[in-house]
């Protein structure tokens, strides 16, 4: 017997008749194809890629001009999204594309169009992390989310998280992770630091660092520059920042840290109980890129690579905000 020679074109014209597909559109109705659907409508992807196209367009290294015709730069994009939401590897990204119908509509594809293989899609990713696309896509969306109303800016609440390394210290394969010590136990990778806004929950600031970056460090990028009030656990705390965040018109909103030699007084405990209670709702996000997203722990071996999942993981989230957040039967 001859073996099966390997194709990445979709070939069933069935499915893709103007019938099958409005049949497909009207009466299937799973939660995958109905948030697919929604992304698809909401989000305006030509002013989307706007500034990756412009970076591109001076950047042509990256991309092959070899073998296989290079993808439409919206369907590597939609690719990452997927991706991203759907918790795939590249090869697991490929299969699903052919064997899932939503995944095929959602990228645009028709009978005869050729699906990116995983070699493509590792290509553009290091291409992305290799050039900061991953910050400018997320910050291109935030800008549409601003105009919808959903980033107010008058209250930022910012935070950390610890993503460990795929990779063991001892393996050496992560030359760019960091060892760092929380809570008495020590972690091996990097930080996602967020600014996020008080009162729609979603993400307007992202930063990625190694693990040994002190949280505090990046706390003034993180802040939008409109804001009334800051909130932050004790680990930003600090004496300095108070009194240049009230010279600013800003409310520091920082709960209190106690000391061996001074303890915290019955005021600022008090206080403490009334932060946090608003300041919680920080752990969102991160919960929401861990039991959701499954992210658990960093997928990559670098520091750009796994910036890129940070980035794409919260881009991600602020999509599920829109979702959320966006008036009924808007989609």
């Amino acid at each position: 017997m001859k073996p099966v020679k390997r194709t990445n074109k979709i070939d069933n014209a069935d499915l893709f008749t103007t019938a099958a597909t409005e049949h497909y559109q009207k009466h299937i109705k799973t939660h995958s194809k109905q948030s697919l659907n929604f992304i698809n409508e909401k989000i305006d992807w030509k002013r989307l890629l706007q500034p990756i196209e412009c970076v591109l367009s001076q950047e042509k290294s990256g991309i092959s001009s070899a073998g296989r015709p290079t993808h439409d730069l919206l369907v590597i994009v939609k690719c990452f999204l997927l991706q991203s939401i759907y918790n795939l590897s590249d090869p697991r990204l490929e299969e699903e594309i052919a064997d899932r119908r939503s995944f095929q509509l959602f990228l645009g594809f028709a009978s005869g169009d050729s699906i990116p293989d995983e070699t493509t899609i590792c290509r553009y990713r290091e291409l992305f992390a290799r050039l900061g696309l991953d910050k400018k896509l997320f910050s291109s969306f935030n800008k549409q989310l601003e105009e919808c109303g959903l980033i107010v800016g008058k209250g930022t609440i910012v935070d950390a998280t610890i993503k460990e390394a795929q990779a063991t210290p001892n393996s050496k394969r992560d030359s760019d992770a960091k060892f760092t010590k929380r809570r008495g136990k020590t972690h091996y990778g990097y930080k996602g630091h967020i600014g996020m806004d008080e009162e729609t929950d979603v993400i307007h600031t992202v930063e990625f660092t190694t693990a040994n970056v002190h949280d505090s460090d990046k706390f003034d990028v993180l802040l939008l520059g409109t804001e009334k009030r800051v909130l932050a656990d004790k680990g930003y705390a600090n004496k300095e920042r108070r009194r240049q965040l009230r010279s600013r018109g800003i409310l520091p909103k920082i709960m209190h840290k106690g000391y061996r030699n001074r303890p915290l007084t019955k005021r600022q405990r008090e206080q403490n109980k009334i932060f946090a209670k608003t300041r919680n709702a920080v752990e969102k996000p991160f919960a929401y890129m861990k039991m959701v997203l499954n992210y658990t722990r960093c997928r990559y071996y670098d520091f750009n690579r796994n910036r890129f999942q940070f980035s794409m993981a919260a881009l991600v989230y602020n999509i599920r905000r829109l979702m959320t957040l966006a008036p009924k039967g808007a989609h």
